[in-house]
């Protein structure tokens, strides 16, 4: 369930909603979740496109941590 309540069928129909989303962060504070991400990425050798593109929902402002955490719950609890 995202922010605002909504149910989804799979991740990608979650994904597919974010993205849509207006973004309500600066770009400093983006570039800051970005810098983040990199430092956890190199540390623990994160190389899989499909979770570097995940990341990009919480870098870009289109979920918050707690809504992305859930987000990554269903995806890897519901596969497909």
């Amino acid at each position: 369930m995202d922010k605002l309540g909504h149910s989804y069928k799979n991740a990608e129909e979650w994904k597919s909603d974010a993205l849509f989303r207006k973004v309500e962060i600066t770009e400093q504070e983006s570039l800051q979740r970005q810098k983040t991400a990199n430092a956890h990425n190199h540390l623990h050798a994160v190389t899989d496109p499909d979770v570097l593109q995940d990341q990009q929902l919480y870098i870009l402002g289109k979920m918050e941590i707690e809504e992305y955490q859930d987000y990554l719950l269903f995806k890897h609890s519901n596969p497909g």
